[in-house]
């Protein structure tokens, strides 16, 4: 038999049993690979395909709108278990509104179920809206974008009432999103809700009577007013229906402080800006009578000119347009075919332009679709804001002096009898010194006229 050839001796194992050795390292190799391909691929997670829908509500017990005067619990029932923990909430309590307000809301988590009722149960011949926030999550963090509504008895008929209307914060000239709405009633009943996201609100179904309504701007969510916090309150008597605005702003007996007094060299130190540490009331005359500026050595300095914000916006729209209109006036007005074919040839590229920027939209809308795995687009409320009635306010003034200040020399401004949003008149002043001027570059190169 050569060396080459196998060998053909009889064996007392078969052929394709291995050392005990051989399994072991088979084994760990397996589970090895199997721990591999079970973290290289991410697939549903286990009970079936990926899940990208929020719950659902399947049950509300008692039903909106009835009369149960043996109610125990309100009970909401999902289609899914859904998580403890809500969106942008520390706990679901967080998301319930009770309306009239109640002193404690329990609220039970029961994997598919929620149960709210107050500590001490609900008041026989009451109607009571509750409100859920939108922020309810699947264990998959697919969430409820929209609010829960219920409105049910303990007795006698539900109100067809309401009070709507607008919450702004009329500091920061806007809506006030989330704000908390209350209307409370001559027993001290408060009857509340918040608003959305550009500040409308609806308090329905309380009963007829009058009402101080109260809009709060609550920073920290733990729905009181807190001394810091910016409200606005009015008084209605509510028949059927009542439309109301608030403008919600920090009420304090403090007054105004000069907060910082700005003297700008673009402006040749003939500017100044002041800005107060608060707004100033909008429905006040500010005139040049109302300021003194003085010196170092208490010379007066003379003033020809104080604006507000907006009169200052509106007189230099004036004068941008003035200089428009006159740089236009200069200009000769080209008529020709050429002309009018190149305005042609322009409004043509912005229409294209237009469309691939709408196209440009609809492939990004695409590409974050596929990013989210098929989820559906988050909801985004389209309404306009609602726009403010009222005057915008501001905490500055302007103030145009008659000749340029010192450069780096100290002066005293005195506002007299300026009036606050709270209507507190106090006369402050501020202590500012100006810039220096800026020193040349000794060491630069000389500029050198070209030749003529």
């Amino acid at each position: 038999m050569s060396k080459s050839e196998p060998s053909e001796l009889p064996s007392s194992k078969p052929r394709h049993a291995l050392a005990p050795w051989r399994l072991f390292v088979t084994a760990v190799a397996l589970s090895v690979a199997a721990v591999a391909a079970s973290c290289a691929s991410v697939g549903a997670p286990p009970g079936g395909p990926e899940d990208a829908t929020p719950p659902q509500v399947t049950r509300i017990l008692p039903k909106s709108m009835t009369i149960d005067p043996k109610v125990k619990e309100l009970e909401i029932v999902f289609d899914e278990v859904i998580s403890e923990t809500p969106r942008s909430s520390q706990n679901l309590a967080q998301l319930v509104f009770i309306s009239p307000r109640v002193k404690d809301t329990q609220v039970g988590w029961h994997r598919n179920r929620l149960t709210i009722k107050p500590k001490g149960g609900w008041k026989p011949n009451t109607t009571y809206s509750i409100q859920i926030s939108s922020g309810i999550q699947d264990l998959r963090t697919n969430v409820i974008d929209t609010a829960i509504s219920v409105v049910f008895s303990t007795g006698g008929a539900i109100p067809t009432t309401s009070i709507v209307g607008v919450a702004f914060d009329w500091v920061a000239g806007r809506a006030a999103a989330k704000a908390l709405i209350e209307a409370i009633a001559n027993d001290s009943t408060i009857y509340q809700v918040l608003s959305d996201s550009i500040g409308r609100f609806a308090l329905q179904h309380v009963p007829i009577g009058e009402y101080a309504v109260r809009a709060i701007l609550d920073r920290n969510n733990n729905r009181l007013l807190d001394p810091t916090e910016g409200f606005d309150t009015l008084r209605i008597a509510l028949t059927s229906k009542s439309d109301v605005e608030l403008y919600a702003f920090p009420h304090d007996t403090v007054g105004l402080r000069i907060a910082e007094v700005v003297a700008s060299p673009s402006d040749s130190l003939r500017v100044l800006k002041v800005r107060f540490d608060k707004p100033l009331a909008p429905d006040q005359q500010i005139t040049v009578p109302q300021f003194t500026l003085k010196g170092a050595d208490s010379t007066a300095i003379n003033l020809v000119l104080v604006q507000t914000v907006a009169q200052k916006a509106r007189f230099d729209s004036v004068l941008r347009k003035a200089k428009d209109d006159s740089v236009a006036a200069s200009k000769p007005r080209d008529t020709s075919a050429v002309a009018r074919a190149r305005a042609d040839t322009a409004a043509a590229r912005k229409r294209v332009d237009s469309l691939a920027a709408v196209d440009r939209a609809a492939r990004e809308a695409r590409r974050l679709a596929a990013l989210r795995g098929g989820k559906p687009p988050v909801k985004v409320d389209s309404t306009p804001a609602p726009k403010m009635k009222r005057a915008v306010v501001s905490p500055e003034v302007y103030i145009t002096l008659e000749t340029p200040l010192a450069p780096g020399a100290p002066y005293v401004l005195q506002a007299l009898g300026v009036r606050s949003l709270s209507g507190t008149v106090k006369s402050p002043s501020r202590s500012f010194v100006t810039p220096r001027a800026e020193k040349k570059d000794s060491t630069a190169a000389p500029v050198r006229k070209p030749p003529q």
